[in-house]
């Protein structure tokens, strides 16, 4: 569920619960250079994505795997292990269908 369609109360929960692996994730010199970079270069579509897909999945799923699962678990009403056993496709859609830029501003404007 995205944040901005939670009760304050269900909002506050997930906030608490993603809080710590969100910043195990941006705090890790290795997501920072590639974001860096990320955010260096160009941005022309295909090339793009393809540029910068590898380095940042497998930075998410080999470096920080259980707080990925457990930002999606926390956005989903999910147990880690759900998420760890379910099929990828359902994987993808929670995170598609909970990806809120209300969530991605909250928590830009605490590094300000």
């Amino acid at each position: 569920m995205k944040i901005s369609q939670m009760t304050t109360n269900q909002a506050a929960d997930v906030l608490v619960r993603i809080a710590a692996p969100a910043s195990k994730i941006m705090h890790d010199k290795t997501t920072m250079k590639v974001l860096e970079g990320i955010a260096k270069g160009s941005n022309d579509g295909v090339k793009f994505i393809a540029d910068n897909l590898v380095p940042v999945v497998t930075i998410l799923l080999k470096m920080h795997r259980m707080d990925v699962f457990e930002i999606v678990a926390a956005l989903t009403g999910k147990t880690l292990e759900e998420v760890g056993e379910q099929n990828i496709l359902v994987t993808i859609s929670d995170i598609r269908d909970s990806w809120d830029g209300d969530l991605v501003d909250f928590f830009g404007s605490l590094k300000k």
